[in-house]
């Protein structure tokens, strides 16, 4: 849509120019056939990022307009992507064709991004469009959270970097939900409602480890489902040896489930030999009666466990 406009804008005007990223990255050129020595350079707004607008010598009398009504387009034309990613949020749909020429990552491989902190969603929102370029990438606030959409390679990778920038710049606490959107499906409000289900999940537990996905929960999913007076039962006896159980103790649990029982792996994401883990897991195994080197003991201990959290809150 915007290489419209700008072909457009140049038929229409009579001026031919070229149109690019400050970085050297061109979005669009009129000027086949003209040679550089003609021709003058100005660096103009684009949106948040900068451009450089070139065109002829004869012609440099109107690049302040030009520049003008091209970043008036881009501003536009970023707004209206953002309107349009809402709309599919909210069930609203869009033609195919406003799809492939506004938001065309969606026709990719895609992944969305719900971010929640316990500040000011607009000033997370800043940080991001500071980080991401807005052709890359859509950044919005939505539902009282923030939401990214783009191409990444490495969803997770990324999603640590947006924690740490957060924290950096901020100083606020992030929880980071990620789905792959897969390629051609326009699944957006899926996506969503998966994201927006596993942030919840998450901060119900409380979980050391800040980034989710709902493919990672759905065991944590089942065990929030559970009725009642099941967790009545569950937890009957545990809690107080629980809520004995110190810092190091419940981060060792945690690492010890996410790292599949895998000692060697849980030592390395604790940072402690593998011998203290051993020892921390047989001293929570006196405790509390619980081996969870053993496969069905540590099910329906981490199940206690998770019952636990969720009372604590």
């Amino acid at each position: 849509m915007f290489q419209s406009y700008l072909e457009e804008l140049s038929r229409e005007s009579g001026i031919r120019f070229k149109l690019s990223f400050l970085e050297g990255k061109e979005i669009f050129s009129s000027l086949k056939g003209v040679k550089k020595s003609s021709c003058i350079n100005k660096e103009i707004a684009l949106g948040r990022e900068r451009g450089l607008l070139t065109l002829e010598k004869e012609n440099e009398n109107c690049a302040s307009v030009l520049g003008f009504s091209i970043n008036q387009k881009y501003i536009d034309l970023r707004y209206y992507r953002e309107q349009m990613i809402m709309d599919i949020l909210e069930g609203k749909g869009a033609a195919f064709e406003a799809i492939s020429s506004t938001l065309p990552f969606l026709l990719r491989k895609t992944t969305l991004f719900l971010i929640s902190t316990d500040g000011n969603n607009y000033d997370v929102l800043a940080t991001l469009k500071e980080l991401y370029e807005e052709s890359k990438a859509v950044a919005i606030v939505y539902d009282q959270n923030i939401l990214l959409f783009g191409e990444f390679p490495s969803p997770y990778d990324h999603a640590r970097g947006i924690v740490e920038a957060i924290n950096s710049e901020l100083f606020l606490k992030a929880y980071i939900a990620y789905e792959v959107i897969p390629e051609g499906s326009f699944a957006v409000k899926t996506a969503f409602e998966k994201a927006k289900e596993a942030i919840a999940i998450g901060k119900n537990y409380s979980f050391r480890n800040m980034i989710f996905t709902s493919e990672e929960l759905l065991f944590e999913k089942a065990v929030q489902s559970i009725d009642l007076k099941v967790k009545k039962e569950i937890t009957e006896g545990m809690e107080e040896k629980l809520s004995e159980l110190d810092i190091d103790m419940l981060n060792t649990i945690e690492e010890f489930i996410a790292s599949g029982l895998n000692i060697s792996e849980a030592a390395k994401r604790l940072f402690v030999h593998r011998n203290t883990l051993i020892y921390r897991l047989e001293k929570l195994a006196k405790d509390t009666g619980y081996d969870v080197r053993n496969f069905k003991e540590a099910v329906v201990f981490y199940v206690a466990f998770l019952l636990w959290k969720e009372n604590r809150r």
